[in-house]
């Protein structure tokens, strides 16, 4: 069953992803400068809540518009940008991390938008994107919030991997290890399947 697409602007899904976005710049405040990591995680969870939400609703209601998928990505993508960004100010994420999601991020934005003006083509979404995003929203939640605290493996000391020494740690890093890893395989998925010949011309955006 195809989906609608209108060109309206007013629409409730619009409106969360709107809402989403403003809670962007209030996490950050709450968890780098006033160090409420409860308030934190709530404002964090709910913003990305919206993004399941406002999804189901604009296929509830037949309210797919072309905007909501233009601009509903692109929140995504800075609620994780700020995620990762406020996650390693406060000294829970190694720098690494950081620079790999923004890097692919920055690949990602960059690919698509050569792949839109020269072969007026995108990515389709694909359920391993979804994954990827989810995985990397619950591991920002769980460093957050600073919790739930595990044992570490006890592998290798190294203050570039936190949670393979001795010292315990969120759970939430090894989500974050494990939703890089699939990051960059999607991302590899994307380019694959983005660059073959006759592949799909009418494509969405790429959203994860």
């Amino acid at each position: 069953m195809n989906t609608k697409v209108s060109h309206r602007i007013f629409t409730v899904p619009n409106l969360l992803s709107l809402i989403r976005l403003l809670l962007v710049p209030v996490f950050f405040v709450l968890f780098v400068f006033n160090h409420n990591d409860l308030l934190a995680f709530i404002v964090f969870v709910v913003a990305a809540a919206t993004d399941w939400i406002d999804g189901q609703v604009a296929r509830a209601t037949n309210s797919v518009s072309r905007l909501g998928q233009m601009i509903d990505p692109l929140i995504d993508r800075v609620l994780i940008f700020v995620g990762v960004i406020s996650v390693y100010l406060v000294g829970r994420v190694p720098l690494w991390i950081l620079l790999l999601l923004v890097a692919r991020d920055g690949v990602m934005l960059l690919l698509t938008i050569y792949m839109h003006r020269r072969f007026n083509r995108d990515f389709k979404v694909i359920f391993l994107g979804k994954v990827t995003t989810a995985v990397l929203m619950t591991g920002f939640c769980s460093l957050v919030l600073y919790w739930p605290v595990i044992s570490g493996a006890q592998i290798i000391e190294s203050v570039l991997l936190p949670g393979w020494g001795t010292l315990s740690a969120p759970l939430g890093i090894w989500l974050i290890y494990f939703g890089a890893i699939i990051s960059l395989i999607t991302a590899g998925i994307y380019l694959y399947k983005g660059t073959r010949p006759g592949d799909g011309e009418n494509r969405e955006k790429v959203r994860k």
